[in-house]
């Protein structure tokens, strides 16, 4: 296993690089994604595979990464998942899952957060910017800030404070909540 110094050389916070690596924030990510064990998972922004190795059981996981320095890392600390350099945002459109996970920069995340109404999965579980806006989402998805996140919860550390927000698809006919 890589360790956080080792992690920290990898990071490029020019990219908004920073591996989330505080086994607090990472147990109630896992815990708000609900995974269970016929699950198809798919995490885009997967790093250096610090919330991948520690997955809870599924059916397959499947870790996306688009800077190729981390892949090589990526296949040695996720050996059970399937390890694909690629574009995230064209990915969740090609890929089936019911778990997305997602740790990208902000930038990118605000993108994706304009397509997530499309995309055919149960339940998403996202690193966001304080300031992105799921307000939008709320007629499709029940939103809810599970934690808030920053320095020390990275390596490096964040200089800046962010959010895991949990997307749940609402059902046919159910009521929508505040």
């Amino acid at each position: 296993m890589v360790n956080n110094d080792e992690l920290s050389v990898l990071a490029d916070p020019m990219f908004e690089q920073y591996f989330l690596v505080s086994p607090e924030k990472l147990t109630l990510l896992y815990e708000a994604a609900g995974i269970r064990p016929d699950d198809t998972v798919l995490e885009v922004g997967a790093g250096a595979g610090t919330v991948a190795r520690n997955m809870p059981p599924c059916k397959s996981l499947t870790v996306v990464e688009l800077d190729t320095r981390l892949i090589d890392t990526l296949r040695r600390q996720v050996p059970h998942a399937t390890v694909i350099r690629g574009d995230a945002l064209r990915l969740v459109r090609e890929l089936r899952y019911d778990v997305l996970i997602g740790n990208l920069p902000n930038v990118v995340t605000e993108e994706l957060v304009n397509v997530l109404p499309e995309l055919p999965f149960r339940t998403a579980v996202l690193a966001a910017g304080q300031h992105t806006d799921f307000e939008r989402l709320r007629e499709t998805f029940d939103v809810n800030e599970v934690t808030t996140i920053s320095g020390s919860d990275f390596t490096p550390p964040q200089p800046s404070v962010s959010r895991i927000v949990r997307l749940a698809r609402r059902t046919t006919g159910q009521r929508r909540t505040a």
